[in-house]
């Protein structure tokens, strides 16, 4: 991954307690983020849906990817241009009532530029992607990628 802005990676010993279940794509997610704590895509990253699902017209298809987010290490971290997941997940709770269960089965680990977010189900290992100002207390959710390699490795540089 490409990323500018990243923090220092996190060690496997305080990623794989965060990640409990084993889901397609966690030791390649735990190896991401423990080479790189989140990261902006300088001149912007997208990903085709058709790619991984037949698309019926209206569909999502072509979705931006701004930067990922960063998972703190201590209380209170913050980056000037990545978000992290913590203040992600606390934002859609208080200002769109998104359901406990929903955010303690998915990590939104990306997001566009227009506050929307990837989230990886931890589950199933499954990526999904919501649009903030249509999120409600069940979020419906648009499916993504299969699992968090497959959706790493269909990113493309720009538009």
């Amino acid at each position: 991954m490409n990323f500018n802005d990243s923090l220092p990676g996190i060690s496997r010993d305080r990623l794989e307690p965060l990640l409990p279940h084993n889901f397609p794509g966690r030791d390649y997610f735990i190896s991401l983020y423990s080479n790189q704590n989140g990261g902006f895509f300088d001149g912007g990253a997208h990903i085709y849906r058709e790619d991984f699902c037949d698309l019926k017209p209206g569909d999502h298809n072509l979705l931006g990817i701004e930067a990922f987010n960063f998972i703190p290490v201590f209380e209170k971290q913050e980056n000037p241009r990545l978000l992290s997941t913590l203040q992600v997940a606390e934002f859609r709770k208080i200002a769109h009532n998104v359901n406990s269960t929903f955010l303690r089965e998915n990590i939104p680990f990306a997001g566009d530029a227009g506050d929307n977010d990837f989230w990886l189900d931890i589950l199933t290992g499954s990526i999904s992607y919501t649009i903030t100002n249509e999120l409600t207390t069940h979020p419906s959710t648009i499916f993504v990628a299969p699992d968090f390699p497959t959706f790493c490795d269909a990113i493309r540089g720009g538009y």
